[in-house]
């Protein structure tokens, strides 16, 4: 898994529960191999492990469930993109990731 990986996965209209804990454990297995993109995959992971954890026994709705795709799409096409630009662009995007996950895990 890599960031295009990712982004490509991201792409789906719906997912399940089960297929959100795959993708969280497929992007956190491969951010422990020390690549550029890293922290990013861990991010990912673990926005995908807080939305899992968040939604388990409890019954969402689909609206839930694509609203969550349509945000972490976002944020790997903003750190797909701005690793292909620069190390200080994918630097801050990394950070504004990092902080706006913070919040929302806080949340």
């Amino acid at each position: 898994m890599d960031l295009q990986l990712a982004y490509a996965w991201l792409q789906r209209d719906t997912a399940g529960l089960s297929d959100i804990e795959d993708f969280a454990a497929r992007c956190l297995h491969a951010s422990h191999t020390a690549t550029r993109e890293s922290a990013a995959l861990l991010l990912l992971a673990q926005a995908a492990q807080t939305f899992t954890e968040r939604q388990s026994g409890v019954a969402a709705n689909g609206e839930t469930f694509h609203a969550f795709l349509a945000r972490c799409r976002s944020y790997a096409m903003t750190l797909r993109d701005a690793a292909a630009a620069s190390d200080a662009s994918f630097l801050t995007a990394l950070n504004t990731f990092a902080a706006q996950l913070s919040a929302e895990v806080c949340a």
